[in-house]
């Protein structure tokens, strides 16, 4: 675009490995997709993408360039106050300003004294919390009621997991042998947002020598949106389908079963309430077999089943 605004004449240096010939003068776009180097002068005929690392070895040898790592780093959104965030340890003093809670002193604990009125910052109403000494002067200050963002939490807590009653430190190095966590479930849009910030904690966690792993998890499942009419629920449209309804009406095996029938875990599901009514139907052919049977067996003893038909029955129920 930037070429064709000022007629600046365009040169092709990709060409694809099939088909027809690119010409400049009927290109709308770059090509960037797998091909040959061309007008390259010693890299000719060099796939373009094999090609990258011998250009910029050729460029740092000529002086001209070198290879650099551009980081496209995003800024934590911490605006969202929540009670249960992380509390930011700072006191204000009018006579120190703002003063760091000494680390002897951590972890600030969050009170339990709060009234939750849906209005404001509850911690602000917290009288136990937000008085508080000057860890320089002494005198009266008052303590930080931000929160951090609720991920700062939630970005290592797999660790905890895997050192629960660890009464002196959140997670020891022996954590280690049991991470990464082999399945990560979690929406699309985790990619940009906590899985992001989980990897960011566990890095930066191997840097200070506490764990011996460099990625938090092994595999990420992300699940499919629940749809209703085409659209994603959500309370602000007014498509919310409440379980509660469904679980009353045909019962919480028909809800469950609705969900698992009717997409794969990765794909989307359009909820349907005729498709509620067909699982449903389904499970009460299953119950009138489970009774019929149940009957018919009522005066006769079961003979035990061996152990191979029984590790066979094992292995064919794990794999349906």
């Amino acid at each position: 675009e930037f070429a064709t605004k000022f007629n600046i004449p365009k040169k092709i240096v990709i060409q694809p490995d099939e088909g027809t010939m690119l010409k400049s003068g009927t290109m709308h776009h770059a090509f960037v997709d797998d091909g040959k180097l061309v007008d390259s002068g010693p890299f000719d005929g060099e796939g373009n993408r094999d090609a990258i690392p011998k250009i910029n070895e050729w460029l740092k040898e000529q002086g001209k360039g070198e290879a650099v790592v551009q980081f496209k780093l995003r800024d934590w959104l911490i605006s969202r106050q929540r009670y249960w965030g992380t509390p930011i340890p700072i006191i204000h003093c009018e006579a120190c300003g703002t003063v760091p809670v000494p680390e002897k002193d951590l972890p600030v604990r969050l009170p339990e004294d709060v009234q939750f009125t849906g209005e404001g910052n509850p911690l602000e109403s917290s009288a136990s919390f937000t008085k508080a000494d000057c860890p320089a002067c002494g005198k009266p200050a008052r303590r930080e009621t931000d929160t951090m963002d609720t991920f700062v939490d939630s970005s290592w807590y797999f660790l905890r997991y895997c050192d629960p009653k660890n009464k002196e430190l959140p997670f020891g190095k022996e954590a280690s042998q049991w991470m990464p966590v082999s399945q990560y479930i979690g929406g699309i849009e985790h990619a940009v947002m906590h899985l992001l910030y989980a990897r960011f904690f566990t890095k930066a966690l191997r840097d200070l020598g506490l764990i011996d792993i460099d990625e938090p998890f092994h595999r990420l499942l992300c699940q499919g949106m629940v749809l209703k009419d085409g659209d994603a629920m959500s309370k602000s449209k007014g498509n919310v389908v409440d379980p509660n309804t469904i679980v009353d009406k045909y019962g919480a095996d028909t809800a469950r079963a609705f969900i698992l029938f009717a997409a794969l875990p990765e794909k989307e599901l359009e909820w349907s309430d005729t498709g509620v009514d067909a699982v449903n139907r389904f499970l009460t052919k299953v119950y009138r077999l489970l009774e019929q049977v149940d009957q018919s067996n009522a005066d006769t003893a079961p003979s035990p089943a061996s152990p191979e038909t029984d590790r066979q029955i094992r292995s064919k129920l794990h794999r349906t």
